[in-house]
This record gives structure tokens, C-alpha cells and sequence, in this order.
């Protein structure tokens, strides 16, 4: 290549990461301008250039992720035996509930036994008390009719009455001048 370029220390580790920047052709050879993390530039040949992570960066990389597995794999055999002792707790637990479903539910039979009767007899209230509102609304209507018949009654004599008035003072004035005929008669 020559002298007039700078080739990166022989030393450079495999698996470094570098930034390429540029390819030259020297006859047989082909040469890359590289720049490292730390900012040293210079020259490497290209065959000492890969553009995958190398070998032990993949066996690192594969022996990471199996860590990870195995550590997955750990946490869900302990998720797996708490969730089994919960299974086994749960049961437990819904057995003691169907007992208690099973009682409780005795109770209401018997419940509705003994309240059965008070049950009846609050229906049969409950019915009364509207027959009662009923009865009590028709008293109130005939009141009201026993009323308004009344007021006719008392209207009724007071028009007797004033028709007597008048047909008394309409008889106190007629029968005079009938008799007011009588004393130009041939008697007379």
C-alpha cells in the first residue's frame, strides 16, 4: 500500500468494532480506512474485516440468552408451584363454600316455612287496606252526594215557600177586585 498511511496497531482485538469509512484496491489486496470507538483512525486490511459479530461475540450473545431462558424457565416453575399451591387453596376454599351454599340454603327453606304465614298474612293486610281506601273513598263520594241532595232539599222548599208567597199575594190582589165587581151589580 505504502508508506504514506498509517496501519492500526497489529494488536487489535478481534470482534472491535470499527466505522468504516473507505475501500482501496493495491493490486492483489484490498485495504479499509477504519475509524475505532475511541476515534483512531487508520488502515486494516479487508480481510481482517467481517460485517456479523464474530464467533465468541455469537457464543457470548447464545449464552446470554440461554441465562435469560434459564432464568425464565426458573421464575415459571415458581409461578407453576405457587399457582399450584393456590389451585389446592381455592379448592379447598369452593369446597367450604358449597358447604356453606348447601346450609344456608336449608335456612332459607326453612325460612320460608316459618314466614310463610306472615307472608299470607301481610298480603292479605296489604289487600284489606286497599278494600279499606276503596270503602273509604265510596263513604266520601256519598257524603258528598248526601250533602248536595240536602243543599237541593233546602233550595227546594225555599222555592215552595217564595211560590206560596206569591201565589198569596197575587191571590190577596185579585180576589179584592173581584169582588169589586160584585158592587155594580143590579143588587146595588
Amino acid at each position: 500500500m505504502g508508506n504514506q498511511f498509517r496501519i492500526l496497531d497489529p494488536g487489535l482485538k478481534t470482534g472491535t468494532r470499527l466505522k468504516w469509512v473507505e475501500n482501496i484496491e493495491d493490486g492483489k489486496d484490498t485495504w479499509a480506512k477504519v475509524i475505532t470507538d475511541k476515534g483512531v483512525s487508520g488502515w486494516v486490511r479487508g480481510q481482517y474485516l467481517i460485517d456479523e459479530p464474530t464467533s465468541a461475540q455469537k457464543l457470548t450473545q447464545a449464552l446470554a440468552k440461554l441465562k435469560k431462558i434459564e432464568d425464565n424457565n426458573l421464575e415459571i416453575k415458581t409461578q407453576l408451584e405457587n399457582s399450584s399451591t393456590s389451585s389446592n387453596q381455592l379448592s379447598k376454599d369452593l369446597s367450604k363454600a358449597n358447604r356453606q351454599i348447601k346450609e344456608l340454603s336449608q335456612e332459607l327453606v326453612d325460612l320460608k316455612q316459618v314466614s310463610g304465614d306472615a307472608i299470607n298474612l301481610h298480603n292479605n293486610h296489604q289487600r284489606l287496606m286497599q278494600n279499606h281506601q276503596l270503602l273509604q273513598t265510596e263513604l266520601d263520594i256519598m257524603k258528598a252526594e248526601n250533602q248536595r241532595l240536602k243543599d237541593d232539599s233546602s233550595q227546594t222548599f225555599f222555592l215552595y215557600g217564595v211560590g206560596a208567597v206569591i201565589i198569596g199575594v197575587l191571590l190577596t190582589l185579585i180576589i179584592p177586585k173581584l169582588r169589586g165587581r160584585n158592587k155594580y151589580s143590579e143588587w146595588g
